[in-house]
């Protein structure tokens, strides 16, 4: 919609002669949302050249003080102007401007279009006397600025206005209307832009909307039921219908209806079924029979009094603990510690007679008792003033008969619309019940018994609650399970001395103290160790369950610093422990140890080579005796008679060497035939062994004895024995030698004459009975290198 509407804002003062340069259209309401143009009239005989710069091309506009952007503007030699689309401002001023200086403005003022009033609706009060009814009438409307309304009253022919600026109007006429007679409304409104008319309104008579005042209440307590009174000594003649509004403050509230009360100057109603030692908050709202409602009364809180009948008791399964004791949680049901309605509660074992244990406040509800293995009843009892109100009783049995009952299977538990609700299978064994333990705190147990498999309770956010089921057997309560759950989980603890206890080379032990299970404000799922380098592109990270109090780092690079941090893990969130640092070392202990036996392999091995070659050359470079080389001679008795090692380690050998030799001692007399005869002997191949050889011997009492003896092929790597052929002695060629004859574990000894064998063999014969050792004495061949 476009509005062009003339007017002058202000301006210089023309010369006599000259027209007057004028900014149209002039002050002005529109509609709010119009379109507006404002334009500046400037002929070339107007007033606005007398500025020698005036020029319209040069001219601008401004809204509110605001300037205008010139793609609004618009101009020729003679005329400007400015258009604004949508204007949406209450109120707006536009001026014309010319190098600071003001040719002149408008000024606009917008409006809504009035829609019509509705929700006519109106009250009428009667005076003091009931003859006069002063009526009141209320609307609604959208828009109110700048709006005036005329309430228009029709009864019969007669007509009654109201004007008012507000959406609402009383009728102060002194006579006012009749009460048995109908009436009409109709309200007008109307602002600078245009009129609305709202529909009629048509009451029967006025009784219909007289609206008497709230009646006066006050509640009488009674031991189970509330007595209501309320009174309106104005209307005691006439029949009224009224109704009571209570809450109870652990439920929304709610209305009774009350039937109508009879003329009556007061009138009562009894409130049954309250609960004890509650609050309860009530009013009363009343109505002309046949009019509308009257506001309620004031609020009336009362509580109700409390009957201390009972108390309920339940005690949860016994844990055993050291010295054959056992631990039992004991938890009650009573009266709400608001009440004031006792003192203290006091527990009691009966079990050998009533003796008193302890005492609690009101606020308390449970305690943990340690009780010998014997069955035990307890009672817990209400006091007050020393005076007994009530008592409960349970029985514990003995540590024998309190038997383990299996628990509930497949409990399972969510978190749904501010509740935890649980769930559970009922078991195959037949049970009376099932309670139920809750708390978010540890000083605040709440426990039910139901018999549902199911069971709700409402929570707040952020807070732990624990709540764990049991069922009732016949022979007694069975196993508990225990549940942990929030409502609404937020972030997890965080985890806190995150330690290395352990480095190598290629490994560290990452080790940290777990978020506690109570702290807020959600449970933790498991842990994430993650680790970086200072190079690396990325972090690795390692994942744990949420037992698990350490991790070993794997596959790290030698002497490289790492940071590391623990992150405990929710269903919903995850929170980063504080970033410890770490190096690796340079060296492991396993690369240490490799190193090490590296480097005495190294050391050693020039060793062990010396050692092989001085052992191959000592074994190489050995000799071997040679019964050819030898001399015989006598080994005195006492050396004998004296043990020694005969077999010599070739590493300590010497040239000299003694080897041990027997001889038969019958052999003690060689004839000269004999002698032809080794001659003849001698003359056989050295390598030749004769098994057996006849040999006719003389005897020393001058018969002859013939002797075959067999001589077996000796080793020569035999150290302890001396081959010895008779066929071809190889000491029938030896010269005489004197060698000193020694022990390897003794000094020297005397050596022993061998020149004449044969005599000394003879003598020694003839002289002696005992066995006489001979040693065969340097058998080794001087100047030759025996080799095997």
């Amino acid at each position: 919609m476009r509005n062009t509407i003339s007017a002058i804002y202000g301006h210089s003062y023309p010369l006599p002669g000259q027209e007057l340069c004028e900014v149209f259209p002039g002050n002005q309401n529109i509609i709010y949302g119009s379109d507006i143009i404002v334009s500046l009239k400037a002929s070339p005989n107007s007033n606005c050249h007398n500025k020698n710069t005036f020029n319209t091309s040069r001219v601008y506009w401004t809204l509110n003080n605001q300037r205008i952007a010139k793609h609004y503007y618009d101009s020729n030699s003679s005329f400007a102007s400015v258009s604004i689309g949508n204007f949406s401002l209450a109120r707006g001023v536009i001026e014309c401007l010319l190098d600071g200086d003001i040719l002149g403005g408008v000024i606009f003022t917008s409006y809504y279009v009035l829609s019509n009033p509705q929700n006519v609706s109106c009250v009428g009060k009667l005076d003091s006397l009931l003859i006069k009814c002063i009526i009141t009438c209320n609307w609604d409307l959208d828009h109110t600025e700048n709006t005036n309304y005329t309430v228009l009253m029709k009864q019969g022919s007669e007509e009654k206005t109201c004007i008012s600026r507000e959406k609402s109007c009383t009728f102060a006429d002194e006579r006012g209307p009749l009460l048995s007679k109908s009436i009409t409304i109709t309200v007008t409104a109307e602002n600078p832009v245009g009129k609305a008319l709202s529909d009629k309104v048509t009451y029967d008579d006025v009784w219909s909307i007289v609206k008497i005042d709230p009646p006066d209440v006050h509640v009488e307590l009674e031991l189970t039921y509330l007595r209501v009174n309320w009174e309106n000594i104005e209307f005691r003649k006439f029949e009224t219908d009224c109704e009571i509004h209570f809450t109870d403050h652990e439920r929304d509230s709610y209305t009774e209806p009350v039937k109508p009360v009879k003329v009556a100057s007061t009138s009562h109603y009894l409130l049954t079924g309250v609960k004890p030692c509650t609050n309860y908050t009530i009013s009363v709202c009343c109505k002309l029979k046949g009019s509308i409602w009257s506001a309620c009364s004031q609020n009336v809180s009362v509580l109700t009094y409390i009957n201390v009948s009972h108390v309920q008791l339940w005690r949860s399964k016994s844990v055993l603990s050291d010295k054959e004791k056992r631990s039992v949680h004991l938890m009650w049901k009573g009266v709400p510690a608001s009440c004031n309605a006792f003192d203290e509660y006091r527990l009691f074992d009966h079990t050998y007679s009533s003796n008193f244990v302890t005492s609690f406040k009101p606020s308390e509800n449970h305690t943990f008792i340690t009780l010998d293995g014997n069955s035990h009843r307890l009672s817990v009892a209400a006091f007050h003033n020393n005076t007994h109100l009530t008592e409960a009783f349970i029985d514990i049995p003995s540590t024998a008969e309190d038997l383990d009952f299996p628990p509930l299977r497949n409990v399972s538990i969510l978190a749904k619309d501010g509740e935890i609700h649980v769930t559970w299978d009922k078991p195959p064994s037949p049970v009376s019940g099932y309670i139920i333990v809750w708390n978010s705190t540890d000083k605040d147990f709440l426990w039910q018994q139901t018999q549902e498999t199911q069971f709700s309770v409402q929570g707040e956010p952020l807070t732990l609650y624990t709540i764990s089921v049991s069922p009732i057997y016949e022979d007694g309560p069975g196993d508990e399970v225990r549940i942990d759950k929030y409502i609404q989980e937020g972030m997890p603890p965080k985890v806190s001395e995150v330690r290395v206890t352990w480095i190598s080379d290629k490994n560290a032990e990452i080790q940290w103290v777990p978020a506690s299970h109570t702290e807020c404000c959600a449970l933790v799922v498991n842990y994430t160790v993650i680790f970086k380098a200072q190079d690396d592109p990325k972090p690795r990270n390692v994942t744990v369950s949420k037992k698990q109090r350490s991790v070993i780092l794997d596959d790290l690079r030698p002497s490289t610093v790492y940071a590391v941090y623990v992150v405990a893990n929710s269903m919903a969130s995850s929170s980063n422990s504080d970033t410890k640092q770490f190096s690796t070392k340079l060296y492991g202990g396993a690369s240490l140890t490799t190193l090490i036996a590296y480097c005495l392999t190294l050391a050693l091995l020039p060793v062990f080579v010396v050692l092989s070659v001085m052992m191959r050359k000592k074994y190489l470079s050995e000799k071997f005796p040679n019964p050819r080389f030898s001399s015989l001679t006598v080994w005195s008795s006492q050396c004998h008679r004296t043990n020694w090692n005969p077999l010599t380690m070739p590493w300590v050998c010497d040239t000299e060497k003694i080897l041990r030799c027997h001889l038969d001692t019958e052999a003690v007399s060689i004839s000269p035939a004999s002698r032809r005869e080794l001659k003849l002997e001698a003359s056989m191949p050295e390598n030749m062994v004769l098994a057996s050889s006849p040999i006719i011997m003389e005897l020393p009492s001058g018969g002859k004895r013939e002797t075959s003896q067999i001589f077996p092929l000796m080793d020569v790597h035999t150290p302890g024995v001396c081959p010895l052929r008779l066929s071809q002695s190889s000491y029938r060629n030896q010269t005489t030698v004197m060698s000193p004859v020694k022990s390897p574990r003794k000094g020297p000894v005397k050596p022993c004459p061998s020149e004449e064998t044969e005599m000394l063999l003879k003598q020694k014969f003839q002289n002696e009975t005992a066995d006489t050792t001979y040693v065969a004495v340097d058998a080794f061949e001087h100047g030759k290198r025996e080799s095997k």
